[in-house]
């Protein structure tokens, strides 16, 4: 488990892109997420695939989204390791379909037993292919505090909002859903078992190492209604894991909405939101450095990005807006990759 600094003094906490040299750091951090993040796997080879695929998205000149995965690490500077991570996916169904289940309704009628009867029913959708998706976000336990999770959340809807044409119109977000003591998803028993043979864990570590196509060549495209499963599995449709509940308020305070389509392993809500209605992104400001800041000044927790694409950093810092810009503590003006007039985006905590 990765330890916090004795003296909070003595390091700088920045969220930028993950590096090659990262491997060692992000694998020791992906052990500490395990299990339950199967999107971090410990395994070091998925893991240096992750990390050349975002080397190559950040490299990639953009004018539209399209196959990049923007990998993003929270590092501790006083000891440069890894202590957090979180992702965008620029547009979800460029390589191979996303699926998820839309909860609807079917109303069947008999006039010869004057009955009608509504029943929910779960169909297979491609709704969410061109969506971005904010996925895979761990902090270690050692650093939740001092707004660091608020900083690493966040930094995604900076990387949006500063580097705009990079995404679409809207963006998505996958939630862990209920499942037992022991790992046991009743969506799962009732539904995926009976067509993929595999416990919920081995599918959902299988998909996110070599991705969904197998749910495409083994799932029923025929709705699945949802009165003929049994209670508990009825019961988690659209629930959100009681670990993943924070995550699913601090989504909900940035614009996100459950709008009925659920995981297709364990039913959790995949709730959505246009990217430009954020409360981050609608709050993010444009400004320029206008230089340290002032002893004595009335500064106010800021988060703060910089820079191009491939050099992005963001910091959670006090700061205060001046008839020049941004007065920014010194040591933030050392991390972030910006000088005196250049540009940088930001936002009240």
């Amino acid at each position: 488990m990765l330890s916090a600094p004795t003296d909070p003094g003595d390091s700088m906490i920045i969220v930028r892109p993950v590096r090659e040299d990262d491997l060692d750091s992000l694998y020791d951090l992906a052990r500490e997420a395990y299990p339950g993040m199967t999107t971090l796997p410990p395994d070091r080879d998925a893991l240096a695939a992750k990390i050349a695929l975002s080397s190559t998205s950040v490299a990639r000149a953009v004018e539209k989204p399209g196959n990049e995965v923007y990998m993003l690490v929270m590092e501790d500077t006083a000891t440069g390791a890894v202590v957090g991570t979180a992702s965008v996916i620029a547009s979800l169904g460029e390589v191979e379909p996303f699926y998820s289940y839309k909860l609807n309704k079917v109303t069947h009628k008999s006039r010869v037993l004057d009955k009608k009867v509504t029943v929910s029913t779960l169909n297979l959708s491609n709704h969410f292919e061109g969506f971005a998706e904010v996925a895979t976000l761990f902090l270690s336990p050692a650093y939740r505090k001092d707004g660091n999770g608020k900083l690493l959340a966040r930094s995604r809807y900076l990387l949006m909002a500063a580097h705009r044409q990079r995404f679409p119109k809207e963006v998505m977000a996958d939630l862990r859903g209920h499942y037992e003591d022991g790992g046991r998803s009743p969506f799962w028993e009732a539904v995926g078992r009976h067509f993929f043979e595999m416990d919920f864990a081995e599918a959902d570590v299988f998909g996110a190492l070599h991705g969904n196509q197998f749910i495409a060549e083994l799932m029923p495209t025929q709705p699945v209604y949802v009165n003929l499963l049994p209670a508990d599995a009825q019961a988690v449709i659209g629930r959100v894991n009681t670990a993943g509940e924070p995550a699913l308020k601090l989504l909900e305070r940035e614009g996100f909405r459950w709008q009925g389509h659920v995981d297709i392993f364990d039913a959790a809500p995949s709730v959505d939101a246009e990217i430009d209605t954020l409360a981050t992104v609608a709050a993010t400001r444009r400004g320029t450095l206008a230089g340290p800041l002032e002893d004595g000044a009335a500064a106010v927790p800021t988060l703060v990005a910089a820079g191009a694409i491939d050099r992005f950093t963001a910091c959670l810092v006090p700061a205060m807006e001046a008839a020049g810009g941004l007065q920014l503590p010194a040591e933030a003006i050392e991390a972030l990759p910006v000088g005196p007039g250049e540009e940088l985006w930001y936002t009240e905590l």
